[in-house]
């Protein structure tokens, strides 16, 4: 489908939100993400997945310019198309009886932001959220508990750092974020006896299941696709070690 572009505007460093006119077509669970393509043309020939960031009257997302494709679509004004797929993959699932927690890293923080604003604004709830970001330079969000790792915004080091002191067993977290956080997170669940739900980013061609670009180990001794199984896991599910 086509969508017009309502906004796309740079919000921290290399660092962008793009907002598309909700048709009123979709019921999106925090978590879930489209296939964008972002170009009329065949260059770049594959679509770029990005998780939904919010879903009210428009669909948001937040990118980073990390190479052509995302350098392409951080160049698109208000008022142009752009074709997506979706919506794609498992979402988050809500446990009203545990202490929710949000844990996220860098871009994948995106997802979770969408998660908050249902847990809150939807579902009533509480939660608690620590952001992670290398520099303040590269922050974007104006709530919940920040981390940087050089220690110019926030707590100084990772959100896993922070957030250590805080789990329990009546906890369940909710993560996103580069792999060594995940990994390190994983550790500290299993060692703290709570449970979390993990959403994994992936290189992905297709989104839809075919290519087997983005699979992933699990304990059962087996592969998962991100795009179709995922992109969000019970952290117990991952091998970790083969990561």
């Amino acid at each position: 489908m086509r969508l017009k572009i309502v906004e796309n505007r740079q919000i921290a460093k290399d660092t962008y939100i793009l907002k598309l006119e909700n048709p009123a077509l979709y019921e999106i669970l925090p978590g879930q993400f489209f296939m964008i393509k972002v170009n009329d043309f065949n260059y770049p020939l594959l679509r770029r997945p990005l998780s939904v960031a919010g879903f009210s009257d428009t669909i948001d997302f937040i990118f980073r310019v990390v190479g052509e494709g995302t350098k392409i679509l951080s160049l698109k004004k208000e008022g142009e198309f752009i074709d997506i797929l979706g919506p794609l993959g498992n979402g988050f699932t809500i446990n009203s009886s545990k202490r929710l927690i949000l844990v996220g890293g860098g871009i994948g923080i995106a997802p979770l932001l969408y998660l908050k604003d249902t847990i809150e604004n939807r579902y009533r709830l509480k939660c608690e959220s620590y952001f992670g970001f290398n520099t303040k330079d590269e922050v974007f969000v104006n709530e919940g508990n920040i981390a940087t790792m050089d220690g110019s915004l926030g707590f100084k080091g990772t959100a896993v750092d922070m957030v250590q002191g805080d789990l329990g067993k009546d906890s369940l977290v909710y993560a996103c974020g580069p792999l060594p956080m995940l990994k390190k997170l994983a550790l500290l669940c299993f060692e703290y006896g709570c449970e979390m739900q993990v959403s994994l980013e992936a290189r992905m061609a297709c989104g839809i299941g075919v290519c087997l670009g983005c699979v992933v180990p699990t304990v059962g001794g087996d592969f998962k696709r991100v795009c179709v199984e995922g992109p969000v896991f019970d952290y117990e599910e991952i091998q970790w070690q083969e990561m």
